[in-house]
C-alpha cells in the first residue's frame, strides 16, 4: 500500500525544534510517514477537554491545513448494543478512547485530495510519550 503523509510543524518552532519534532513523528507514526511528500509549517492550535479520564472532546487547527474536531461516544453512537473496537489507534497510546470526528478536514498540497467529513465514528483521543 503506497501512503503518503505531509508533515505539519508549529510555526513556532526553531530549526532545532522542528527537527526534533519530525523526528518524534516519525519514531511514533513508523511506516505511516515513510513517504513524506512534504513538511509544512502552520499555527497550530489544540484544545483539549478535560472532564474526566473519558472525556473525547478535543479539536485541533494547523493553519487552513487541517481541522478537527471530536466528542465523546453517547448513546445516539450505539448501532446494535454489542459495541467494540474494532481497530486500534494507528500508534501506541498511554490512554485512548475512542470518539466522533465531528469534523476531519484536510485542504492542503502534496496528498492530490482534500476533503472534508461530518459525524464519523472514526477518531480516537488519548495520550502517548516518547521513551
Amino acid at each position: 500500500m503506497n501512503r503518503k503523509a505531509v508533515l505539519i510543524v508549529d510555526e513556532k518552532a526553531n530549526a532545532e525544534q522542528r527537527n526534533a519534532l519530525l523526528g518524534l513523528a516519525r519514531e511514533l507514526a513508523g511506516r505511516l510517514v515513510q513517504d513524506v511528500v512534504e513538511v509544512k509549517t502552520a499555527a497550530i492550535k489544540m484544545e483539549m477537554g478535560h472532564h474526566g479520564m473519558h472525556d473525547a472532546k478535543a479539536s485541533l487547527r494547523a493553519g487552513d491545513l487541517v481541522s478537527i474536531e471530536t466528542r465523546g461516544l453517547t448513546e445516539k453512537d450505539h448501532f446494535c448494543g454489542n459495541e467494540g473496537v474494532y481497530y486500534a489507534p494507528l500508534t501506541s497510546l498511554v490512554h485512548s478512547i475512542p470518539a466522533v470526528a465531528e469534523l476531519d478536514r484536510y485542504d492542503g498540497p502534496g496528498l492530490s485530495v482534500t476533503w472534508t467529513l461530518h459525524g464519523k465514528r472514526s477518531a480516537f483521543v488519548g495520550s502517548f510519550q516518547s521513551e
